[in-house]
């Protein structure tokens, strides 16, 4: 259920040096309902390693691998809860359609749809639209929608198994890229499905992202790789791939997406160009393959796991209460980091039905509705999402005005009121 790796996932390089060790950690994906099948009721190592020395790729990975049958049960996150994230996704598929000129019956592929989301976004009218996705309850909302999903893993094979002879015109991997045992394979596999003048998006966080706003909450069981653009370029190299151009976000706590393109496909814009050569300059300057920012980060993870706990013990000494607001992969990273749990947290917020009434993984924390805790009116609420923070902050203005505060635990611990935001 769980393999310690001695090898680079991309190079094979077996030089893997500790980047930061999180502990022992539940699965962040999961949140309790009844019982759990034992593989989820036990935690799991959640350390980061990087691949050093002549000649590796330098990539940041985690030291350990957890059977997907495990990542993928009850899958609990869905794309389309989230307003900001339905806007990213629109703004790919609106991107795809500046790039390239997508005519009805051409394929478009989403590796990792989850609900459905971005496939439904395009607005080119009788497009042939296919998703991947393992989560056996994300891809029914997909199906559930209309939508062609295959209920596994993206392969070349399988792709073709649905699409005899078939070639994808537009492929989206958003928040996924990072999920993979195999890059090199995976990316042999979308370069084989990709048509000759097709355009391939891929949107993952960035390294140096989560290194300078200390979001050590983006390390989960479910992240295996942690990329820089030249960690990216170094695979597509290898598979007569390149960057076309590059857009950096911030989503999920600072994002790069990347527009892909075969060699030779067609003539690179000088503008897009001087984009890349930018970018990889201003990562050079880095030094990302050095031990220095790599320490900086276990400072500042250790400095907030610190001040959080040490502020909501203070709170709860005070007779305050204190909500977690949204239920998330991120939120569980951060609580179990942190050791807060049921008695620190009287219950959480989230928007997604299915998840109230279950509790989180490993915390015991209550879930209910946004509105339940509305009503319940706690004096704080500890924001575990905190990249979404603009979209939570027009939700709750009526809590902000009344006095209620967050707590934002990322980049630095800090609380914040109606006017401070």
């Amino acid at each position: 259920m769980c393999t310690e790796r001695t090898t680079c996932r991309v190079c094979g390089s077996a030089n893997l040096l500790p980047v930061i060790d999180l502990g022992k950690q539940f699965i962040a994906g999961h949140f309790v309902k009844d019982s759990l099948p034992g593989f989820l009721n036990k935690p799991y190592p959640l350390e980061l390693v990087r691949c050093s020395g002549a000649g590796s790729c330098g990539l940041v990975q985690t030291r350990h691998t957890v059977a997907p049958s495990a990542l993928y049960y009850d899958y609990g996150y869905l794309s389309g809860i989230n307003e900001i994230m339905r806007a990213n996704l629109e703004e790919i598929t609106g991107r795809v359609e500046n790039i390239i000129a997508l005519r009805r019956s051409d394929i478009v592929l989403d590796i990792g749809c989850n609900d459905g989301t971005l496939l439904l976004s395009y607005r080119t009218p009788g497009l042939d639209r296919v998703g991947f996705d393992p989560a056996d309850n994300a891809a029914a909302i997909a199906r559930s929608r209309g939508l062609d999903v295959v209920q596994d893993f993206f392969s070349a094979r399988a792709f073709q198994a649905c699409r005899p002879g078939g070639k994808a015109r537009a492929v989206t991997s958003c928040a996924m890229f990072y999920d993979l045992e195999d890059p090199v394979n995976f990316v042999r596999g979308v370069a084989a499905v990709l048509d000759e003048r097709g355009i391939w998006v891929i949107e993952v966080a960035y390294l140096p992202a989560t290194l300078q706003n200390n979001s050590f909450d983006t390390i989960c069981h479910e992240h295996l790789e942690y990329y820089s653009l030249n960690n990216i370029e170094w695979i597509l190299g290898k598979n007569h791939l390149r960057i076309y151009d590059l857009e950096f976000n911030e989503i999920n706590g600072g994002s790069v997406r990347l527009f892909i393109q075969k060699d030779g496909s067609a003539p690179l814009p000088e503008a897009n160009r001087a984009r890349l050569e930018k970018a990889l300059k201003e990562e050079e300057a880095l030094a990302l393959d050095t031990e220095a920012p790599y320490a900086q980060f276990r400072a500042s993870a250790a400095r907030i796991q610190q001040d959080l706990h040490s502020l909501l013990l203070d709170l709860k000494k005070a007779g305050k209460s204190v909500y977690a607001y949204g239920a998330s992969t991120k939120g569980n990273t951060i609580l179990q980091f942190c050791g807060i749990d049921h008695t620190l947290l009287a219950k959480a917020a989230d928007r997604n039905p299915d998840k109230w009434g279950r509790r989180t993984l490993g915390t015991d924390i209550p879930i209910v509705s946004e509105e339940q805790a509305r009503a319940e009116k706690p004096d704080y609420f500890l924001v575990l999402p905190w990249h979404f923070l603009e979209g939570f902050v027009k939700r709750e203005t009526e809590f902000l005005k009344r006095g209620g505060k967050f707590i934002l635990p990322i980049p630095e611990v800090r609380l914040a009121g109606y006017e401070d935001l």
